[in-house]
């Protein structure tokens, strides 16, 4: 399997779908408790779905854009875990100790999606009450970890799960590699990558 998906699936999956999975851990969270549902969390829906919807329009008339709204990984990544924490109650750290290279450079797009991935993973299986993120590198290589405290998963199951298979495909497309560890105590994902793209099938670590 590929990691590169087409650019029309990668923004569906990235945007769209990412964002109906929030949707849908806000709604759960919901139900659980008694009464109505509160009017704040309606009007937070509504204007996620408006996000969503002028998304899709721009989607459709070829405007949509190609990355996430923040100039960079680091800011993508604290957006994407305050959007999480706000939603699910999982306190989430994030530290970063990366050297600055500007807007996007490299694999840093590449490291973003598997990173959200991993913080959206923990958010919908693992029942965690907090989480950790940390980036760091140099110039020449990036080498990130996403952690939790939640109840893990058995990783040979959750292989065959599209989002997994991804993950671990564009690592390995990126020319750098990605180890999942799950214990009863919490999940451990690593992921290590040149900060440019490596040649095709290159695996450097």
């Amino acid at each position: 399997m590929s990691g590169e998906l087409p650019p029309l699936a990668q923004h569906l999956h990235d945007g769209v779908l990412q964002s109906l999975a929030v949707a849908r851990i806000q709604l759960g969270r919901a139900l659980t408790q008694p009464g109505p549902l509160p009017r704040e969390l309606a009007v937070d829906l509504k204007a996620l779905l408006d996000r969503e919807i002028a998304d899709l329009r721009r989607l459709i008339g070829g405007t949509a854009p190609a990355g996430p709204p923040q100039p960079d990984l680091p800011s993508a990544l604290a957006a994407t875990a305050e959007q999480l924490q706000s939603v699910t109650g999982i306190r989430i750290r994030v530290e970063n100790r990366t050297t600055p290279r500007g807007r996007w450079a490299g694999n840093d797009l590449v490291a973003y999606r598997i990173l959200r991935e991993a913080l959206h993973n923990t958010a919908k299986h693992s029942g965690a009450r907090h989480a950790w993120v940390a980036v760091a590198g140099g110039r020449d290589r990036l080498v990130c970890v996403v952690c939790d405290d939640g109840g893990g998963f058995e990783p040979p199951a959750a292989g065959g799960h599209f989002g997994m298979a991804a993950m671990h495909a564009q690592a390995r497309d990126a020319g750098g590699y990605l180890a999942v560890q799950s214990r009863r105590t919490g999940t451990f994902v690593t992921l290590s990558l040149p900060r440019d793209p490596a040649p095709q099938g290159a695996v450097t670590r």
